[in-house]
């Protein structure tokens, strides 16, 4: 961790998928969240991911990355702000989207994003364009090579 948070947390998360010049046969996978205090990082992770199912499946995992991130804070966090730029892993995340996903790897990661958030009083979520998500894709893509190929 950089430093302290000293007010709301923003997170940002992003996966990215390499594959073969056909776009089809994945070759690497890597996540990447950034934490902020809405000015300064508290936090930024950049992870390869030696087994992936789906892109939709990976975006959890980076949220799930981004959650724990959140949980080695040392000090009490009131609110999080939660941005990522795949609807589907944003609406999945929020208690209060209607959205439910359909495996049980999905629903385990829904479960521990939940938990590493459980002790926070505020926590939001928003889907955000991927021009306001350059930093977390950034470290997503940076995590390629962290990769033993």
């Amino acid at each position: 961790m950089a430093r302290p948070p000293t007010g709301p947390l923003v997170v940002s998360f992003d996966a990215s998928l390499r594959s073969v010049n056909d776009d089809t046969t994945p070759t690497s996978a890597a996540v990447g969240c950034v934490v902020t205090d809405g000015s300064e990082t508290v936090a930024t992770r950049s992870i390869a991911v030696d087994t992936f199912v789906s892109s939709s499946t990976l975006e959890l995992r980076a949220l799930v990355e981004a959650a724990r991130t959140v949980s080695t804070i040392g000090t009490a966090v009131g609110a999080v702000h939660v941005n990522g730029d795949a609807d589907a892993a944003v609406h999945a995340a929020d208690p209060d989207h209607p959205s439910t996903p359909s495996t049980r790897l999905a629903r385990r990661r829904v479960r521990t994003i939940r938990s590493c958030f459980a002790a926070i009083p505020v926590v939001t979520y928003r889907v955000v364009p991927r021009r306001e998500n350059v930093r977390a894709h950034e470290l997503a893509k940076a995590g390629h090579s962290r990769h033993r190929c």
